[in-house]
């Protein structure tokens, strides 16, 4: 578990936190990642939030099987955010890979 506002997270994680409440979805933390989980269709769904070497934030709509963890199937959503871009238009871009991760 990271602590919140860590490095390029530091704008985006109080958003990534409200988002996650106000949906319904697991909020997971690691070392240069976050990942909003839910579950739906039969699927396991998530959106990918990643910290890329030029301290840009990539954002990948996600969806795979609980039992076949190699069932991931990927779909980046545009060209990597700086952290404020992000944090600015939060909702607009999770909304877009939400659809996105639902159409996997």
């Amino acid at each position: 578990m990271v602590e919140q506002g860590a490095g390029p997270f530091g704008v985006v994680d109080p958003r990534l936190t409200i988002y996650a409440l106000a949906n319904g979805m697991d909020l997971v933390k690691d070392e240069g990642t976050r990942r909003l989980e839910w579950y739906r269709d039969g699927r396991e769904r998530g959106i990918l939030v990643e910290a890329t070497d030029g301290g840009t934030l990539r954002v990948t709509a996600q969806a795979w099987s609980r039992e076949d963890a190699s069932s991931m199937a990927a779909l980046p959503q545009g060209p990597p955010h700086a952290p404020e871009a992000l944090a600015k238009n939060i909702a607009a871009i999770l909304e877009q890979a939400l659809e996105a991760a639902n159409g996997l």
